[in-house]
């Protein structure tokens, strides 16, 4: 678990960050839903603090936190009863999968540096 303060890419931190943002915000809109509700609000602000230490002092253990959120984002609707409702469900699957991928390529770009300069 080695801490740094250089992140693989801060642009794909930030989308992370927004994301994670907008699902939180997207919990008003599913108050009819409380499963859906407090799921993308806790989820997303969980994506917000992840994405925002990884900003602060990156760590790989930030991307794994983001890869598990987001692959709990696309499965919590089906798991949590509210894969029937077409709008938070959707935005959940598609939230989830954009963290996930982006988590997932951070985490490839981390290997990458730290296999490049073990070689040097």
């Amino acid at each position: 678990m080695k801490m740094r303060n250089d992140v693989p890419s801060k642009g794909l931190e930030w989308t992370n960050l927004i994301l994670g943002a907008g699902l939180a915000c997207a919990a008003i809109m599913f108050v009819g839903l409380p499963a859906a509700a407090w799921d993308a609000g806790v989820v997303g602000a969980l994506i917000v603090c992840s994405s925002a230490v990884a900003l602060y002092r990156y760590g790989d253990w930030t991307e794994w936190s983001n890869l598990t959120l987001g692959c709990w984002a696309v499965v919590a609707p089906f798991l949590l009863g509210f894969g029937s409702a077409q709008g938070p469900m959707w935005t959940h699957v598609l939230v989830g999968v954009c963290v996930a991928t982006t988590a997932a390529a951070q985490l490839v770009a981390s290997r990458r540096t730290q296999a490049h300069s073990s070689s040097n």
